[in-house]
C-alpha cells in the first residue's frame, strides 16, 4: 500500500528532474534578508532541498493565482501581462522580475503581486501591512515597480485556512528600489554578500537551505556557476576565462568541467591563493588544495596537502576528506 511519504518522495523526484540551475536574480530573491543567501542562490551553490510537502504548498500557491485573478476580474479589475519578464537595465540579462501580472482599474495600472499565507501570517499582514509583516514581499513589489515604471502595486494575500482576502495598494519607494538595484548589480559582479548573522544558532540560519554551505562544513555544488573562471556577461550568458573568455553553452553550465576551481568565498574555510590552486585548511588541520590534479607539479613532501578537484569535493563535509 502506498504511503504518504511515497507521494512526498515522488514530488521531490518530479521537482528535481525539472529544476536545472536557477541562473536568474529575480525580484523575490533580491529582497531576501540575507545578501549571502542571495549570492549563493544566484550562483546555484546549493540544492534547495524542499520536502515533498512544501513543494505541494508551493503548487497550491501557484494554483491560487488563477482563482484570485478570476475574482479580481469579476469585481471589475482587468489583469494582463501575466508572467511577463522585465529585465533590469544594466543587469546584463541576469536580473529582473517575472510579474504575477498588471492590474488595471479605472485606467490606472498597478503591479500585481499575489501571495497565500497561513492564518497566523495572514493576520500579521492584514493587521500591520506588507512592509512591516513581510519585508521580502515588500521588496519584491518595489523591484517590480522599478522595472515597470509603475508607481503603485496591488498586493493581494489570501488566507489559506479561510480564503479571506487582504488587498493593499503599495506606493513606490524610490530609495528602497534603488538600494535593491544596487545590491543586484553588485551580486552579478560577484559580490559575496554578507551573512544576516555570524551566529551558528541564529534561527533564520538554522532553517536556511544554504546553511551547510554558508556556515557548515559542506563544499558547494560543482558546476560552471560555482567556478572562479566564470563571469556573468550580457545576454544572460556566462564566459569562461580558462577557455579564452568563450561563452559557456547553456547545456554545459550545469555540468562544469575538470578545470573547475571553487570561487573561494563560497567555501566556509579560510583561503590562500597559490599559482595553480586555492588552498584551504580545515579546523582539524587537513590541508586541501582545490585544483585539477594535472595542474599541479609533483610535490615530494611527506606533509603534502590533499590535492582534490572540485568534483571530488562537491557535497562532501570536511570530515569526509582525509589525507
Amino acid at each position: 500500500m502506498i504511503a504518504v511519504n511515497d507521494i512526498y518522495a515522488a514530488c521531490q523526484r518530479r521537482e528535481a528532474a525539472t529544476r536545472g540551475l536557477h541562473r536568474w536574480l529575480g525580484a523575490s530573491l533580491v529582497g531576501h534578508g540575507c545578501t549571502r543567501f542571495i549570492a549563493l542562490s544566484f550562483r546555484a551553490a546549493f540544492d534547495p532541498d524542499f520536502s515533498g510537502r512544501i513543494l505541494r504548498v508551493f503548487e497550491n500557491g501557484n494554483r491560487a493565482e488563477d482563482r484570485i485573478i478570476a475574482d479580481l476580474e469579476a469585481a471589475g479589475i482587468v489583469v494582463h501581462s501575466r508572467q511577463k519578464m522585465c529585465d533590469l537595465e544594466g543587469g546584463k540579462g541576469h536580473v529582473g522580475v517575472t510579474l504575477d501580472g498588471i492590474a488595471e482599474e479605472d485606467g490606472e495600472n498597478f503591479v500585481l503581486e499575489m501571495k497565500t499565507a497561513d492564518a497566523k501570517s495572514w493576520r500579521d499582514i492584514s493587521s500591520n501591512g506588507v512592509q512591516k509583516a513581510k519585508s521580502q514581499h515588500y521588496a519584491q513589489v518595489q523591484f517590480g515597480m522599478l522595472l515597470t515604471g509603475l508607481h503603485t502595486a496591488l498586493y493581494v494575500a489570501e488566507n489559506k485556512d479561510t480564503n479571506e482576502l487582504y488587498l493593499e495598494r503599495v506606493p513606490f519607494n524610490k530609495d528602497k528600489a534603488d538600494a535593491l538595484k544596487t545590491l543586484a548589480l553588485r551580486i552579478i559582479a560577484d559580490a559575496s554578500g554578507e551573512r544576516c548573522s555570524e551566529r551558528l544558532d541564529w534561527w533564520e540560519c538554522k532553517m536556511c537551505p544554504a546553511f551547510s554551505v554558508c556556515k557548515g562544513a559542506t563544499f558547494p555544488r560543482a558546476h560552471c556557476l560555482t567556478c572562479c573562471h566564470a563571469t556573468a556577461v550580457e545576454g544572460g550568458s556566462w564566459t569562461c576565462a580558462k577557455y579564452g573568455n568563450a561563452v559557456i553553452p547553456n547545456d554545459h553550465i550545469s555540468k562544469g568541467c575538470p578545470e573547475h576551481i571553487y570561487v573561494p568565498w563560497m567555501v566556509n574555510l579560510p583561503a590562500e591563493f597559490g599559482n595553480y590552486c586555492v588552498k584551504y585548511t580545515t579546523p582539524t588541520g587537513v590541508r586541501i588544495w582545490n585544483c585539477p590534479r594535472g595542474s599541479m607539479p609533483p610535490i615530494d613532501d611527506d606533509a603534502a596537502p590533499t590535492i582534490l578537484p572540485s568534483a571530488e569535493l562537491a557535497g562532501k563535509a570536511w570530515g569526509e576528506i582525509t589525507q
